[in-house]
């Protein structure tokens, strides 16, 4: 038996999370938008049927939306990582390796009997996959990372073959490889891909016969990998534990200009506190933060800050951080600037394996057990419960310029208040 990889992602994923929640969606023209309900972010297959472009501000389009009759919904991100979870566990359950790439991209491993097709299989982890989760999703399969991303697109592509492709298994591989362009070829950037089209390569298959050492002067290893890839030889292993993290960033654009010091204090520590949640999830620690805001850069009177401070022993806990979030905000406000933009970002991180402690004080060992205990029970809560169901004092009173999400669905898998309430006679 040989190993191949499989690369599975869902299909216009966070439409097709909407129409999960919302089953009169289905079959009906779906626009996803951005923070703010700015651009459009994801379309259902039938609104890009209808010639819906990616990326365009929703005001410009909004007009011809209502025209079509295409529904628009806020980005509800909460719902997309809890449907996100649970395809990643679905899929965990059916490969023997999984690496996680995105919130809707998978690799995993499977073993191949001697010339024995996997379409049977994939077809039945589809139907599995929409059976309990309500989502399609396309598989692609080849011996390489490489080449199942290109198996994927085929999937998508070649509407008779039911969302899976196996190039493992095709005779004329080149007839495919010629159809990818060498820009959709995974691992190829903006600057390479200008580069091999110079070089007069254009796709896929002219890329994995093109001269080896003309791609490593240029490139090196990386560009070799990629070509040894497309030749069927794996040099992208499937990774199960994801890599540490170098930082955390957590930032919002405001639904209008803020002013006021209140008004951004308040919005750095709710950003700061999903922050350190965050680090206690990947148990890492962070021994610096850095907070920053913005105007309008179209302004004339275009004004940015921000402020770093370290912090002398690595920690997660959220009281530390707010305190030296409240001492950075104080440093970057400037009074009358209209800001529509404020983050946190935790860098300089590190595992919690090797947390230090200082030596001979007893009394701030036990403090920070205390806490501990008090950031691990606010954590437990709010994942058992929802977001905000039990948090710091300086974070509850609701704002105005909060994110603006008007179109947001009812969030019925994370927040136990939108379950719906089923009768029985």
């Amino acid at each position: 038996m040989s190993k191949v990889i499989l690369q599975i992602d869902g299909n216009n994923f966070y439409a097709s999370c909407e129409q999960t929640i919302n089953p009169s969606l289905k079959g009906k023209g779906l626009v996803v938008l951005s923070n703010n309900d700015g651009c459009i972010i994801a379309r259902s297959a039938e609104a890009r049927k209808m010639g819906i472009p990616m990326g365009q501000p929703y005001f410009k389009l909004k007009n011809k939306l209502t025209q079509l009759n295409i529904n628009v919904r806020s980005s509800n991100y909460e719902l997309y990582g809890d449907i996100s979870n649970r395809l990643m566990q679905l899929l965990r359950k059916n490969c023997e390796e999984l690496e996680i790439y995105s919130i809707d991209e998978a690799f995993g491993t499977i073993k191949r009997p001697k010339g024995k097709c996997l379409y049977q299989w994939g077809k039945d982890l589809r139907a599995l996959v929409y059976q309990n989760i309500g989502i399609p999703i396309s598989i692609g399969i080849g011996e390489t990372k490489v080449l199942s991303k290109i198996s994927n697109h085929l999937a998508k592509k070649i509407k008779n073959n039911s969302g899976i492709f196996d190039i493992g298994i095709i005779q004329n591989k080149d007839h495919y490889l010629h159809q990818i362009k060498v820009g959709k070829v995974w691992g190829i950037g903006k600057r390479m891909s200008i580069w091999l089209k110079s070089k007069g390569i254009t796709n896929a298959l002219e890329l994995r016969d093109m001269s080896s050492e003309q791609i490593k002067g240029k490139y090196g290893v990386v560009g070799l990998r990629i070509q040894n890839e497309l030749k069927g030889n794996l040099c992208i292993p499937i990774k199960e534990t994801s890599s540490e993290k170098k930082e955390i960033c957590v930032s919002r654009s405001f639904s209008y200009p803020i002013d006021t010091f209140e008004d951004l204090n308040q919005a750095i520590i709710k950003y700061v506190l999903i922050a350190s949640a965050k680090l206690r999830k990947y148990n890492q620690l962070s021994s610096a933060i850095t907070v920053f805001t913005h105007t309008n850069i179209h302004s004339k009177d275009f004004f940015k800050s921000e402020a770093t401070e370290k912090i002398s022993i690595p920690t997660s806990n959220s009281r530390i951080m707010i305190e030296k979030s409240q001492s950075l905000t104080k440093k970057i406000f400037k009074p009358y600037k209209k800001l529509i933009k404020a983050g946190v970002i935790l860098h300089k991180l590190q595992s919690n394996k090797y947390e230090q402690n200082l030596i001979f004080n007893s009394q701030n060992i036990q403090k920070d057990l205390y806490l501990k205990r008090l950031d691990n029970i606010i954590d437990n809560i709010n994942s058992k419960n929802g977001i905000d169901t039990i948090n710091w004092g300086s974070t509850i009173i609701k704002k105005e310029w909060s994110p603006s999400r008007k179109k947001v669905s009812n969030i019925k898998t994370t927040d136990i208040e939108n379950i719906p309430i089923i009768y029985a006679n």
